[in-house]
């Protein structure tokens, strides 16, 4: 397994007052899609939305004197409703050609390629070299984790069923029910950690599949026109791409640390 995950771990928290002279620019993301964006609580019990976008968007930040808040929301279809409505302004990772976008506009280039990898027991992942092998396998794949259209269309061709959660998934797995989970490498790289799994699983050495993901502006912001041109520039510089890189390594390592020591569940089988 080669691991491509580090994060300078900006934790930055809703401002109810901006400077007049700056203009403040909303964004949210997922709320429990760790390492990439996911809501944490400081030693005070203070919830904010911890996301590896905070750092390279200070990009952005500086190219249109913005200034960046994090709205937290705890349920991720009102967030992306919002956004829709021009209530928030943009929303960081999102999937193309997935409905549940429609209406946003597609930032170019995309901005993290999200690989889909197979998870399985180590003595089996040798069973696995492409996409083929997996139809004479029984699969499943997390309802927690987020996926495109393109990818949920796979699962049905391949008849990869749901699994109610990623516990239940990697219970499934180590019971013998299933013979793989298939699902996005770093998700479930850091799930893994959590868990105490990590030194009994197995990733695919190459991804099965890709799931590129990009920003998303809402069109009914009040500045769509000019949020959109200056995330354009943004992400077209090498500046953009390496902290994005970096912050994402470091978030998977940061998460690796904390999960050390972890007593992985006991999986039993159902009778």
């Amino acid at each position: 397994m080669q691991l491509v995950p580090t994060w300078c771990g900006a934790q930055t928290m809703v401002t109810t007052k901006t400077s007049s002279a700056i203009k403040s620019v909303k964004f949210t993301s997922f709320p429990d899609y760790a390492p990439i964006s996911y809501i944490v609580a400081d030693n005070r019990g203070n919830e904010y939305l911890r996301t590896v976008f905070s750092e390279p968007l200070q990009i952005f930040a500086k190219l249109g004197n913005f200034k960046p808040e994090y709205i937290l929301m705890k349920n991720y279809d009102d967030a992306v409703s919002m956004v829709r409505r021009g209530e928030i302004d943009v929303l960081t990772g999102i999937y193309y050609g997935t409905k549940q976008y429609d209406g946003l506009e597609y930032i170019y280039p995309a901005v993290i390629n999200n690989p889909v990898n197979v998870i399985m027991m180590p003595q089996n992942v040798a069973k696995v070299k492409n996409t083929e092998d997996l139809k004479a396998l029984k699969g499943v794949y997390s309802s927690d984790e987020y996926f495109s259209d393109y990818m949920l269309k796979n699962f049905e061709s391949f008849n990869i069923k749901p699994a109610k959660n990623t516990l239940s998934a990697y219970s499934q797995l180590f019971t013998g029910e299933v013979d793989y989970i298939v699902g996005a490498y770093y998700y479930n790289y850091v799930k893994a950690c959590e868990l105490g799994l990590k030194n009994y699983v197995s990733f695919s050495q190459t991804a099965m599949w890709n799931m590129p993901m990009f920003l998303g502006v809402s069109k009914t912001s009040p500045d769509y026109k000019r949020i959109s041109a200056l995330l354009k520039k943004t992400v077209a510089q090498p500046d953009f791409a390496l902290k994005l890189n970096n912050a994402l390594k470091a978030e998977v390592k940061s998460i690796e640390l904390k999960s050390q020591g972890v007593v992985p569940p006991e999986f039993v089988r159902k009778s």
